[in-house]
């Protein structure tokens, strides 16, 4: 699914545009590359007549499946209407805010994926047992605690979700992970602070995603194990600790 989101500006922390056509960006979503870029509507801020006509041509080009924005107008609603592109109004909070709460409702589509590719679907995870942490672990199977560990955080298949409660496991899921970002790992951040992860055990993960982690208050654990319940019962032992910054990948935003 493509998702398409007004910005007034070109970053995923930046406040959605309550406008279409004059937006100042697009920021557009693949939920299935999970691959985000900015598109810059200098051209449609500075038009004098048909942004909004121009900006839904823009948006077919795109193969848009859904637009979040403030407000559409009547001839602009009519042209997104014909392509077939769903327009969610009154969208506020950041780009950010608004492609979690997306990524996690969207429905299976092959919309801009070309064909024979497979469809993700991102599904809200269960909620957090009562006085329990949720712990995610990066994971190359949906097999729970027997899945093996994997090295990648944001390549990885899966991330097993492990609540723990007084020192014991209470609840364990496997949620997909939709890819690696292109410019950074974001997503990922976005999607395990969706799902109520208060720490992330890690092999190796670069200096954005660590950042982007601790900007949302969760923390970052550097793990070993060959398996999830390996790295569980390593960090139910006091045996692992938050990352430091040595153990960081080099080159910014490689994980």
């Amino acid at each position: 699914m493509i998702i398409a989101v007004t910005a007034q500006q070109g970053r995923m922390d930046a406040q959605v545009d309550p406008r279409f056509g004059r937006a100042a960006f697009f920021m557009i979503a693949n939920t299935e590359t999970m691959e985000v870029h900015a598109h810059d509507n200098a051209d449609g801020v500075g038009a004098s007549n048909g942004a909004g006509t121009g900006a839904a041509q823009m948006m077919s080009e795109q193969k848009v499946d859904v637009l979040y924005t403030g407000k559409v107008g009547p001839k602009a609603a009519d042209a997104l209407e014909k392509a077939g592109i769903r327009v969610v109004e009154d969208a506020t909070g950041t780009v950010e805010e608004v492609l979690v709460k997306a990524a996690q409702n969207a429905p299976p589509t092959s919309g801009g994926g070309g064909a024979g590719q497979e469809s993700v679907q991102f599904e809200p995870a269960e909620p957090v047992t009562e006085g329990a942490v949720r712990v995610a672990i990066p994971s190359d199977t949906m097999a729970g605690l027997e899945a093996p560990r994997s090295g990648h955080f944001g390549k990885c298949a899966y991330y097993t979700l492990v609540d723990i409660a007084d020192k014991n496991v209470v609840a364990v899921q496997s949620m997909q992970n939709g890819g690696h970002v292109v410019g950074g790992c974001s997503v990922p951040v976005m999607l395990l602070k969706g799902w109520d992860v208060d720490s992330v055990v890690v092999a190796g993960i670069g200096g954005r995603p660590l950042m982007g982690f601790r900007e949302e208050g969760i923390e970052v654990y550097s793990g070993h194990g060959a398996t999830v319940q390996e790295t569980v019962d390593a960090y139910l032992q006091g045996l692992i600790g938050p990352i430091s910054q040595d153990q960081v990948c080099g080159g910014g935003p490689a994980v």
